[in-house]
């Protein structure tokens, strides 16, 4: 059985980073089926609002926007 790899994304944790074409993404929170994120264009941005969405709609946003993981 092969697996691919290059589609699955690392399980989401709070404090993760992700960089997308557009924006970040900052997960601030992350509970059993909602999570809360953050949306800055750049790095530092301040007053920007939090957002709350299901985990499987962000996974599925970061999977079709090819959002990697910034350490």
């Amino acid at each position: 059985m092969k697996i691919k790899r290059n589609s699955a994304l690392p399980p989401l944790a709070k404090g993760q980073l992700w960089r997308t074409e557009k924006a970040y993404v900052q997960i601030v929170e992350l509970g059993k089926r909602l999570i809360h994120y953050k949306m800055p264009r750049e790095l530092g941005q301040r007053a920007v609002k939090t957002h709350t969405v299901g985990i499987e709609t962000l996974e599925s946003y970061l999977k079709t926007n090819r959002a990697r993981l910034i350490e």
